[in-house]
């Protein structure tokens, strides 16, 4: 054990250094008799402790005067004793003597240790305080050296516990200069410092405008690994909540009561994990309901609900609703919707009791809802739109939602969902600009301030930090996971009455029955979940659904199946309520005469109510970039003439950054929806269709095979390759692949069940594929020749079938 390891402070039960040198010197005087010691033992003993406890008082800082007397208690400890067994055995007098050296040794340390604190607080201080000063001088001239600003002035100097930084207090000089005037000089005063990866510094507004508050992290706390804290007490949804660490030591926070969230990250950034510690902390909030929407796979809700339908660890599922599918998601967006409608007419009074300012007050009877919806990119533009809704709609009612992404471009996060979302998180990347989108004002974002997977900056516009502030996201294992699930299962909440008797509510029962069976095919259920669905009734696909007639919609607070009210047989024609009752009043009468019926034309009967219009679609630039590319036809375009002639359609405002605009051509490429020539001196880009259709020399009305309206060959051609080779048959990958409305979609693969392509429809499930990839090329030379088209157009449209041909050639 090294010096720095041993412990010379006081002893517990001794009051003084000097008690513990009385008693080693008394015992061994008292021993002597018996061993018969020599006097040196004394003097090396008590020597050598007299010696190391100088050695630690110094290195501990002890000031001089306390250093002293303690070094002088040992001396004459040792000396006594020295001179004790010399004698020994003692009379009364040298046990006398002994005894009033040792009271005046007490008396004296007793008072060197009370004062040494004071002493040696005062000595910190002044050591702190010229080193503050010189802080100061320095910033003050960095201010004049790096950002040209002159006339600064230091006030104070505030630093973080273990060292870690500090924050210094600066006054700008008059003239109108801001904190907003310094806030890209951040990496140019850590370049100025040498300051390591990791670490960095952040410029924010002090107390008033004139003043700035400037945090120097010195100590790389981003790139080590913070793990989850095991405390599964209780939280609230109305409350902000932890999710990491600052650079500065402070927890960083986020918000889904009021507010919406956006969380973006590439992949292996730390995205899943922060996913995943913002589910752990909703978990611990018995306020708080959960829904996922991940139509690829459900793996961002699946850890909360494994431990409970599989593994019977906890009693109830941390996630209460999960879409795994498209139309999943429809439904569940679409009863979102109802409730936000229900919820604010049916707690109108309880809002107005509670004087809430018309904003529900939540509890575990009444939850809020959390939508976390990860992968946005994937979901079809009606799926957005109720996404959308949710967000617009849904804050007084507190229902919220967090969007996961890969990247931060608009047709991953709509501008409506960018607008709402108050609370941003984008992870590390390797490139700043891609989440120059997500904060909008702050491109120049330094990614060495986040240098690790895991890290990232945050940001809350309306609570703070207003700007992006570099945090580190708590890590957070499988095995924490299983114990957050145990530990919370009890306090999950359940769907409030009336948010479960809305429209859609009598299908919110079976949501397990519809998903479970898919999401763990083939394992085995525990006693409770297999329970669960063999009593959800009659299991209906969620596109069925959708697509059924209606129930009839009751009011807030009354039953669904209460009769409507009606016009009295042989009123009809009254038109007001006053004479409708009168009329009635005047029935009741038996002296009263017949009843005059207004004169007017027979009512007609009521007409079957007529579903509501749908809201006209925005205008998707990425959809409209598209047609632009598609009818440039052979010319094609490079990405910046498609941003010049999207932004001349669209306008400065509507039209994205020219690097997405280059990213959707890259992604078209590789999807294989265009072609990419690099032969020029810019890379242009051109819709493959149009390609194909320039090196056909199909006739224009084929006579092989008759093509339902709205469907062309090439098209079909293109289809079948995509389902054969796939071996998904999906309606929605063809609209997305294909760049074709969702309506001609079905319609295409309606003709292929037709040529025995693809099986018949089973409500939302992929149809079957009854073609081989064995057997593709020949069905694809066989259905391009009864359509027509020759070896020559297969190979223009770049289908696997003609490429396989000439490889065997």
């Amino acid at each position: 054990m090294s010096m720095r390891h041993w412990d010379w402070s006081l002893p517990s039960g001794h009051t003084t250094f000097l008690g513990y040198a009385s008693e080693t010197a008394a015992s061994m005087v008292m021993l002597a008799p018996i061993t018969g010691l020599p006097w040196q033992a004394a003097a090396l003993t008590l020597g050598g402790a007299a010696a190391a406890g100088a050695v630690h008082d110094l290195r501990e800082g002890t000031t001089a005067g306390t250093l002293t007397t303690r070094a002088l208690s040992w001396i004459t400890a040792a000396g006594w004793a020295s001179w004790a067994l010399a004698t020994a055995p003692l009379t009364s007098t040298g046990w006398a003597s002994g005894l009033g050296m040792a009271a005046v040794g007490v008396a004296a340390n007793a008072s060197a240790t009370r004062s040494e604190s004071t002493r040696s607080q005062r000595k910190r201080l002044l050591k702190l305080r010229r080193e503050s000063v010189g802080i100061l001088r320095d910033w003050e001239d960095r201010m004049k050296r790096v950002a040209r600003i002159e006339n600064c002035h230091g006030r104070d100097v505030q630093h973080w516990p273990e060292k870690v930084g500090y924050t210094v207090e600066i006054d700008l000089p008059s003239g109108g200069t801001t904190a907003d005037d310094l806030g890209g000089y951040g990496p140019k005063f850590a370049a100025d410092m040498r300051l390591a990866d990791g670490c960095g510094v952040e410029i924010f507004p002090g107390a008033n405008r004139g003043t700035i508050l400037i945090e120097v992290t010195l100590q790389d706390v981003i790139s080590q690994d913070v793990n989850y804290p095991e405390d599964f007490s209780e939280l609230t949804l109305t409350e902000r909540f932890p999710f990491g660490l600052h650079r500065n030591g402070q927890q960083a926070l986020g918000s889904l009561c009021n507010d919406c969230g956006i969380l973006i990250g590439e992949t292996d950034a730390g995205k899943t994990n922060t996913l995943r510690v913002v589910t752990a902390q909703l978990a611990r909030m018995p306020d708080a309901l959960i829904w996922a929407i991940d139509i690829t796979g459900g793996g961002v809700a699946l850890p909360w609900i494994t431990p409970w339908a599989t593994e019977g660890l906890a009693s109830a599922p941390i996630v209460d609703w999960i879409a795994h599918t498209e139309d999943e998601a429809r439904l569940m967006l679409k009863m979102a919707g109802e409730i936000i409608a229900a919820r604010k007419a049916g707690y109108q009074q309880l809002m107005r009791e509670k004087k809430t300012d018309n904003k529900l007050p939540i509890s575990h009877e009444i939850p809020g809802i959390v939508i976390i919806c990860d992968e946005t990119a994937s979901l079809p533009f009606d799926i957005k739109e109720g996404l959308d809704k949710v967000a617009e709609e849904g804050r007084a009612m507190r229902v919220r939602q967090l969007i996961c992404g890969l990247r931060a471009t608009q047709d991953v996060v709509t501008a409506t969902m960018k607008i709402q979302a108050k609370w941003r998180v984008g992870m590390t990347v390797s490139d700043a600009e891609e989440l120059a989108y997500l904060f909008p004002g702050y491109i120049k974002i330094d990614p060495k301030d986040a240098p690790v997977a895991g890290a990232g900056w945050t940001m809350h516009t309306r609570l703070g930090p207003k700007k992006p502030t570099a945090m580190k996201v708590w890590r957070l294992v499988d095995e924490l996971t299983d114990k957050i699930c145990a530990a919370t299962a009890a306090r999950r909440p359940k769907l409030d009455e009336l948010s479960a008797s809305v429209e859609s509510g009598g299908f919110y029962p079976q949501r397990w029955a519809r998903t479970l069976p898919v999401l763990y095919k083939g394992q085995k259920l525990t006693e409770s979940v297999q329970h669960a669905i063999d009593n959800a009734g009659e299991v209906i696909a969620a596109s069925t659904l959708l697509a059924s007639d209606p129930a009839p919609a009751g009011t807030a607070g009354t039953s669904a199946t209460a009769p409507a009210a009606a016009v009295p047989q042989g009123f009809e024609g009254f038109g007001g309520a006053a004479e409708l009752f009168a009329a009635v009043t005047a029935s009741l009468d038996p002296t009263a005469g017949p009843i005059a019926v207004p004169a007017g034309p027979a009512p007609a009967a009521a007409p079957a109510a007529a579903p509501l219009p749908r809201p006209a679609r925005p205008v998707d630039p990425r959809e409209k970039g598209w047609e632009v590319l598609a009818a440039a036809g052979e010319t094609g375009y490079t990405p910046k003439a498609l941003h010049d002639a999207l932004k001349q359609l669209l306008g400065n405002d509507a039209t994205p950054a020219p690097r997405t605009v280059s990213g959707w051509l890259s992604k078209w490429a590789e999807e294989g929806v265009a072609l990419k020539d690099d032969s020029g001196q810019y890379t242009r880009y051109v819709a493959r269709e149009a390609a194909a259709q320039q090196a056909s020399t199909a006739p224009v009305d084929p006579a092989g095979t008759a093509l339902p309206e709205g469907l062309d060959g090439a098209l079909v051609l293109q289809a079948v390759e995509l389902l054969v080779s796939t071996q998904l048959g999906s309606a929605s990958m063809l609209q997305r692949k294909l760049r074709i409305g969702f309506a001609l979609a079905q319609k295409l693969m309606d003709f292929l069940h037709q040529l025995d392509i693809v099986g018949p429809a089973d409500g939302s499930k992929a149809r079957e594929i009854r073609v081989s990839t064995d057997d593709r090329e020949v069905v694809m030379m066989r259905l391009a020749d009864e359509l027509g088209f020759s070896e020559r157009d297969l190979g223009a449209m770049g289908l696997a079938a003609a490429a396989a041909s000439h490889t065997k050639e």
